[in-house]
């Protein structure tokens, strides 16, 4: 199925409606292509966006035979809306904790459920979690991420039913505490003060102060929203916990978490290309985030990663053939049916994955 296009009115937008282009504001995207629109992204084109019209798909399609190639973008296009209704959802829960002091969970249970029933192939959920968005929604966004790639990675290491439902409760609501936060601290552009980075710290407590007082919820939820900040040799906060004593769905909540915030455009820093992001983690975070979880993410993500598109620094399109362990970063690829070691070449290196 290929959809006709048409330029409409930045007015005339509505919520669902999908973009055939990436819009992109002062070289971040402010909304990406083939999203389905929700009225938060249409307030920040309308507010934002410096041109009055764009190309949005329409609902007539020319059929012709589909491909693995439409196949993998529908499959992309699905995922991506999926994860863009929990986002507004999430926009949603936030808003209300503001003004109500007993927290609804009865969407973030549908949302788990829905997630933890998800039969959906996990390269498509991969890709869309790296995909460039709305820099405004990272909090929204990184918390629907956050719970797909923890849930993800608790089904990994066999966490049983039960628990694998209180770690994506857990991963929905680890950042919530964001929103008691002053919001010019916590979208600073530039460097943080001492003073300004002990603000934001304090999200894990307020986090933890709003989830343990809702009734009926597990423990181990609010611990892990607490904790998910802990690191191993004591270095984390607020509490500098260590080893066993950190909750455990916040061991796996941190590792994704890092993982995360590292593949996203923030308001202070640009995403880096996920196979960077391992390599990093693998390199700096052995001593501090927990052993076996970590290596299971680390390789797992790998094994999906390979076979995907992926641009490289001179704007060429490859294809990642077999991952390296030891020098993630640097995979073997093939352009054409040419191999090309990554390892070998000193000015070519991968940007990002290909949508």
């Amino acid at each position: 199925m290929i959809p006709n296009v048409k330029r409409i009115s930045i007015y005339e937008l509505k919520p669902n409606m999908i973009l055939a282009e990436d819009l992109m504001l002062n070289g971040l995207t402010l909304v990406a292509k083939k999203v389905s629109l929700s009225v938060m992204m249409i307030k920040k084109i309308i507010e934002f966006y410096p041109s009055n019209t764009i190309y949005i798909y329409t609902d007539e399609k020319k059929t012709i035979a589909p491909n693995n190639q439409d196949l993998k973008e529908q499959n992309l296009v699905e995922t991506e809306n999926l994860l863009n209704h929990f986002s507004n959802n999430i926009y949603e829960f936030l808003e209300s904790i503001e003004v109500n002091s007993k927290l609804d969970l009865t969407e973030i249970r549908s949302m788990s459920k829905e997630i933890l029933d998800n039969k959906n192939n996990y390269s498509s959920i991969l890709k869309s979690v790296t995909h460039s968005r709305n820099i405004d929604e990272y909090l929204t966004r990184h918390s629907v991420n956050v719970a797909f790639l923890s849930s993800m990675l608790g089904k990994w290491v066999n966490l049983p039913q039960k628990d694998l439902t209180l770690l994506t409760y857990a991963a929905f609501l680890h950042d919530i505490g964001k929103v008691k936060v002053n919001q010019k601290i916590l979208n600073k552009p530039t460097k943080l003060t001492k003073l300004e980075f002990e603000e934001i710290k304090k999200h894990s407590v307020y986090s933890y102060d709003l989830v343990r007082n809702i009734p009926y919820l597990d423990e181990s939820v609010s611990l892990a929203v607490l904790m998910h900040h802990e690191r191993l040799d004591g270095s984390g906060y607020p509490l500098h916990l260590k080893e066993a004593r950190i909750n455990t769905f916040a061991k796996i909540i941190g590792i994704v978490d890092i993982f995360d915030a590292m593949t996203s455009d923030k308001v202070y820093s640009k995403k880096q290309n996920p196979f960077k992001v391992l390599e990093i983690m693998q390199h700096e975070c052995m001593a501090t985030l927990d052993y076996y979880y970590l290596t299971t993410f680390i390789k797992q993500m790998l094994n999906y990663y390979t076979g995907e598109m992926v641009k490289l620094s001179d704007k060429r399109i490859a294809k990642v053939v077999k991952t390296d362990i030891n020098n993630i970063n640097n995979p073997l690829i093939s352009i054409d049916s040419i191999f090309i070691d990554l390892k070998k070449e000193k000015n070519l290196f991968i940007i990002d994955l290909v949508p």
